[in-house]
């Protein structure tokens, strides 16, 4: 048997996912919009310091520390991918980093004096039960201040998440830079919930404050003090990826957090199952809701009622359709027996068995239907042809690709065990509860191989490899 890919860990991405039906934006990437100016009172001259709105660093337009890789890896336990020169906020199931360039400026009645284009470059690295941040000027810092000395910083969250303050001593290095720095110094703070009544989901929402000395190089006004908080400076679309859900039910084993915001990735073993795989990603890459593919921002939707992933399913795949419709060369060996492959999956709300009155996203109609069926979806069968397994469309239903769903006669092998234990084991690891996203990654790829329709239209014929 081929390797498991699904046991993989899957790239971290920029997607602010919500479960469905959750408040506020339900499927995002960055756009900025939202992040505001940070500044201290003006004093009796009309002068104030400011924490600009974080702003890109371009790579290799900044010169870096030599410093920043000994501070960054402490502050990202070991995250490679959150060591970069961009800003960006990047998340998996478990660990969530925020990159982000904040310039520090002076100035007197609106207009700016004095800048550190892009200082106090900042990484957030939150992994569920302690939070990481380290702090680095992305430039040295000019003449025009004395110094720039962070002297607090305070961890907030919610309800019964409750930060572990470390004191001054816990920064692995210095909180002040002088003119010609640019070191880089880190903080880790653990977090503790409780987690002491069974059967509890809770959310929470971490944050950091900073304070901050800016001191001027002229001497002649008081040193400033001024304040950065985290939360006040998130680009819109990505103000919720690092919202964590704790809790102490059975949707993983014992007790745990996730960051619920971001959707995991299910990955098909191809290889193993290309009956399965080929299936999926048909209807993924040629129907018009796309699901579970990321490329086209369509989450899978876990749907977590047996009763109506049975009336689902059954809607879709009658008994008897898969022996009725499908041919025993794809089948395996004597053991294998036809199965009806239904895509989306019936324990989605994107099934076309489940009806909009029951929450389904895509309901399968015919034209003047009320109630979901199969024979509205794309229908297909595998066949042996050579040393290859196709799959053809079933006579006299072919598609025009605006179907919502597909059913496909299928080996029983692969239908059963492309999903079976390795999806309970992902759903389980990855703490999924009804309504939450996932992504659906088929592990095939047409090569360019594609011949279309008449005035380049759907495609007709396909070669695929497993990947």
């Amino acid at each position: 048997m081929r390797p498991d890919p699904t046991s993989l860990n899957t790239p971290p991405n920029y997607y602010q996912t919500k479960p469905l039906g959750s408040a506020g934006t339900p499927l995002s990437a960055r756009s900025s919009k939202s992040a505001v100016e940070q500044c201290s009172e003006a004093d009796a001259d009309g002068r104030q310091v400011c924490f600009g709105k974080s702003t890109p660093v371009a790579k290799g337009k900044a010169p870096r520390s030599g410093a920043k890789a000994a501070g960054a890896a402490v502050a990202t336990a070991g995250v490679e991918w959150c060591h970069t020169d961009f800003e960006n906020i990047l998340a998996t199931r478990f660990t969530e980093c925020d990159v982000r360039s904040v310039p520090i400026y002076i100035r007197m009645d609106g207009t700016i004096q004095a800048a550190v284009p892009a200082d106090a470059s900042a990484r957030w690295t939150e992994q569920l039960h302690r939070a990481h941040l380290t702090i680095e000027p992305a430039q040295q810092i000019p003449p025009a201040f004395r110094e720039i000395n962070f002297v607090g910083v305070e961890h907030l969250c919610q309800g019964s998440c409750t930060p572990q303050e470390p004191d001054h001593s816990a920064w692995t290095g210095k909180t002040w830079w002088v003119p010609g720095e640019m070191h880089s110094t880190s903080l880790t703070t653990p977090y503790t919930w409780d987690a002491s009544v069974a059967g509890k989901t809770y959310l929470y929402k971490p944050d950091v404050k900073i304070d901050a000395n800016i001191l001027p190089a002229d001497g002649k006004i008081r040193p400033f003090m001024t304040g950065y908080q985290w939360s006040l400076d998130y680009d819109g679309g990505t103000e919720d990826v690092d919202q964590i859900r704790c809790d102490t039910t059975n949707a993983g084993p014992g007790t745990g957090c996730v960051f619920v915001n971001h959707a995991p990735t299910y990955i098909f073993n191809a290889k193993a199952f290309p009956q399965a795989a080929a299936h999926a990603w048909l209807i993924q890459k040629a129907t018009p809701k796309h699901p579970g593919s990321m490329a086209d921002r369509k989450p899978l939707y876990y749907m977590g009622d047996s009763a109506q992933n049975s009336r689902s399913r059954n809607r879709i795949c009658p008994t008897g359709w898969a022996a009725a419709n499908g041919d025993a060369s794809a089948l395996v060996d004597a053991a294998d027996t036809l199965n009806c492959d239904a895509f989306a999956f019936a324990s989605s709300y994107n099934s076309g068995g489940m009806s909009s009155a029951e929450g389904g996203l895509n309901p399968a109609l015919l034209p003047g239907g009320t109630t979901p069926t199969g024979a509205a979806c794309i229908g297909t069968y595998a066949k042996k042809h050579g040393s290859m397994v196709h799959l053809f469309s079933l006579n006299g239903t072919d598609p025009t690709f605006s179907e919502v769903c597909g059913r496909s006669a299928i080996s029983g092998m692969h239908n059963q065990e492309s999903m079976g234990n390795h999806f309970a084991t992902f759903m389980r690891d990855k703490r999924i509860m009804d309504k939450n996203a996932y992504w659906l990654d088929t592990r095939m790829d047409d090569g360019g191989t594609c011949t279309y329709g008449i005035g380049g239209g759907q495609p007709v014929i396909c070669k695929l490899a497993a990947t």
